[in-house]
């Protein structure tokens, strides 16, 4: 069985998988983490880990925890990903960054594919069809954007979103939401549009756990669920025995 780990900046998920299937999952905050994955190394065969952390390294207390288990982490230099990595920064590289690529390579093989992340921060992320990582891009995710139209003036509230389907905002609550919301898809629509004038076929994957108000708004874009990322390290897991 393997235990796969996805630590973000606001939540950590925790799932077992045996082959390629989801057996368990569980989302806490990260203080939770290591009291958890304790009660699984007490009802559980773990094989394998695999962790992707955008904030602390777990390699010595999972490998205390799991002594038997061969444990991997995408910040190790020695672990084998699908893909060649073409970014110029690769230890500023985020371990969730090559994580949602290696889940989109594996999931559209030698393709040109652009994965967007929309959570505490937007990220995206383009390979194309010969297993060549370029980069991408990072801007502020929804909750940021709010915090900082609050933050940086004076009179203008902080708000929680709401996705205000209308283009002309009659209130400044209503404005601050279309403004946020508007901007996001603008951003993410031109970004498509530049890439597609060099790349004719190009596959657009949006993940996140604040993606949803996206759908039907990116154009030709496919919606992968919440375990994308998970479902990709179990993936690299797999990847890495066999090579």
């Amino acid at each position: 069985m393997n235990l796969v780990i996805d630590i973000g900046n606001t939540s950590v998920k925790v799932y077992l998988f045996e082959n390629d299937q989801i057996v368990s999952k569980k989302i806490l905050n990260e203080a939770s983490l290591i009291n958890h994955v304790k009660s699984l190394s007490k009802d559980f065969n773990i094989k394998n880990i695999i962790c992707s952390s955008v904030t602390n390294s777990y390699r010595i207390k999972l490998s205390k925890l799991f002594e038997n288990a061969k444990y991997y982490e995408l910040s190790d230099k020695k672990l084998n990903i699908p893909f060649h990595n073409n970014y110029k920064t690769k230890n500023s590289l985020g371990q969730d960054r090559i994580g949602l690529v290696s889940a989109t390579f594996f999931k559209f093989p030698n393709e040109n594919c652009l994965v967007v992340d929309v959570g505490t921060c937007i990220t995206y992320d383009f390979i194309d069809s010969k297993k060549i990582y370029h980069g991408g891009a990072i801007s502020p995710g929804i909750n940021m954007r709010y915090n900082s139209l609050n933050k940086f003036t004076s009179n203008l509230p902080l708000l929680e979103f709401n996705n205000v389907e209308k283009m002309i905002g009659s209130s400044t609550d209503e404005s601050i939401h279309i403004g946020v919301s508007n901007g996001i898809i603008g951003e993410i629509n031109e970004y498509i549009n530049r890439l597609e004038e060099k790349y004719l076929k190009l596959n657009v994957i949006i993940t996140g756990g604040d993606s949803t108000f996206l759908l039907n708004k990116i154009k030709n874009a496919i919606f992968a669920d919440q375990d994308f990322l998970a479902i990709g390290l179990n993936n690299i897991l797999k990847y890495n025995e066999e090579h």
